[in-house]
């Protein structure tokens, strides 16, 4: 009896402590949110000190979308209409199957992917993959595929930056949709400059040779759709590459899909 009420007087004490310890991490959560309130990145508006978000749902809203007249294979905007741009109507070239985003490259989404990738804001990689993987779910992406591959940096830049915003994208979706996802499936051969400057045949030309499979993930992708993840697509030129290596390597089909797309 004395060692069994021992016992409850030690796991009340115990529990008092984790309450106390959870209450003080509470406390200066919030103390912390107070003195550097979350804000969101696009308009700046303060949340609410119990708030995830790193953008507000209106500025989320307010992004101009992927909708009406589009490409069926790279989800460009087509001014007058029509199935298919020229490029993919034309260029027998193209290894991916489809290409599809949620949004369109506007002015507010350069801001949002240039804190993201260049001004060291890892965290809105989690506000974005939300939006991409509802648009998945949304598009029934998710069905399709088998597993999940992100468009991978080379490490020089992986070390500068501390981290590849397609892998964080990938990540967030990976856990959202309940797919596998493989990191190192891709990896990137040669160190690149910046390609934004670049038009499309300067990028291709920019970026031959430049990825490759890691051969230990030969078995895993054979014959399995494969979900390939990137922050933009601009040229569709790395994508497109990316989709290279995954076909000749006997992947089944490549999806991709972009948090933007660029209208030209």
């Amino acid at each position: 009896m004395f060692c069994q009420n021992l016992l409850k007087k030690s796991d009340k004490c115990l529990l008092f402590g984790i309450t106390d310890k959870l209450n003080i991490m509470m406390i200066l959560q919030n103390l912390v949110s107070i003195i550097f309130p979350r804000t969101c990145s696009i308009c700046g508006k303060t949340f609410q000190l119990d708030s995830t978000q790193n953008i507000c749902n209106t500025c989320l809203d307010n992004i101009e979308k992927t909708e009406g007249l589009i490409c069926h294979r790279c989800s460009l905007p087509l001014r007058d209409g029509g199935a298919t741009c020229i490029d993919c109507k034309n260029n027998k070239n193209i290894y991916f199957d489809v290409l599809k985003a949620p949004y369109i490259y506007s002015d507010t989404v350069k801001k949002l992917i240039k804190k993201l990738k260049y001004l060291r804001r890892p965290f809105l990689s989690k506000d974005l993959g939300i939006q991409m993987a509802k648009f998945i779910m949304k598009e029934k992406i998710d069905r399709e595929i088998d597993l999940i591959v992100p468009v991978p940096i080379n490490w020089i830049k992986r070390i500068q930056r501390g981290y590849n915003q397609a892998d964080l994208l990938a990540k967030e979706i990976s856990k959202i949709i309940n797919k596998p996802l493989y990191s190192e499936a891709l990896i990137r051969t040669k160190y690149t400059k910046p390609q934004f400057k670049l038009n499309k045949k300067e990028r291709q030309e920019h970026l031959k040779g430049v990825f490759a499979l890691n051969k230990k993930y030969a078995d895993i992708i054979k014959e399995k759709n494969i979900l390939l993840i990137d922050d933009v697509a601009t040229t569709c030129s790395t994508v497109n590459l990316c989709s290279k290596i995954l076909k000749e390597n006997m992947s089944k089909k490549v999806i991709v899909v972009t948090f933007a797309r660029a209208t030209g």
